[in-house]
């Protein structure tokens, strides 16, 4: 008898370490938005299983990410933008695919492969402070580095903010031509005179259905979402440079 229940007793301890540990990797994969938005991820390669091999990314910096805390991402595709929506769930991931220009990037770019990743994404990992992502069913992951701007000073990562808002009024600058935006969004965000966006030749405006929209076009009245850098200047109303223009 005494036999019989030392026995028992080690297969409980047993059983519970087991559940202890299994309670620490749940723990360790679970995925805070902290660990991931404002950051500027640079995809550096690809692991896939069948067959098993690892491809490196020639150009990272070409290949980006950048989640928002408001469950929006922005990314670039070489010469392509676009956004969408994600939903997190401990180390389970979805993009949700939004506007995205159609531009040809020339037959070296990745651009295609990197899109059609994205789009089948199911899990997420931070691993030796690299973002790793998990695509389709064979377990292959796409690998992600942290821009050098983003690791020196997190706070200095280029993430893009984005406002909705109504274009109010449309002008020449002394270089670009510029709108004011106005919305509750911004009113709320304190910014109660409405932002002026400058439109570059570098700013991409998208119409809803993904075609390139002409700056030109653009009139007062129409409904938009403004992807901006972080730096507005401290005017009254401030000044932004548009980095991404989605028609609604």
């Amino acid at each position: 008898m005494v036999t019989a229940t030392l026995l028992v007793s080690g297969c409980t301890e047993t059983v519970d370490d087991q559940d202890n540990l299994n309670n620490e990797e749940i723990e360790t994969e679970t995925i805070s938005i902290d660990d991931i938005t404002d950051i500027k991820w640079q995809w550096s390669g690809l692991i896939e299983t069948e067959p098993a091999s690892q491809f490196v990314v020639p150009d990272p910096e070409n290949y980006t990410l950048i989640f928002n805390s408001d469950g929006t991402y922005s990314l670039k595709a070489d010469c392509n933008i676009g956004s969408g929506s994600y939903t997190l769930e401990k180390s389970d991931l979805t993009l949700s695919p939004g506007p995205m220009t159609l531009m040809y990037c020339g037959s070296d770019s990745l651009d295609s492969q990197y899109l059609s990743l994205l789009n089948n994404v199911a899990t997420i990992t931070i691993e030796n402070d690299q973002l790793v992502l998990g695509t389709g069913e064979n377990g292959d992951r796409m690998l992600f580095v942290k821009e050098e701007s983003s690791i020196e000073n997190n706070d200095g990562a280029e993430a893009l903010n984005s406002f909705n808002g109504t274009i109010s009024s449309l002008e020449d600058g002394d270089t670009y031509p510029m709108f004011l935006l106005e919305s509750e969004e911004i009113n709320s965000s304190g910014y109660t005179n409405g932002i002026k966006f400058v439109i570059s030749n570098e700013t991409v405006i998208v119409d809803p259905n993904g075609g390139l929209f002409d700056a030109e076009n653009l009139r007062e009245g129409m409904n938009v979402r403004v992807f901006f850098g972080p730096a507005l200047t401290r005017s009254i109303p401030p000044i932004g440079q548009a980095e991404l223009i989605l028609m609604k």
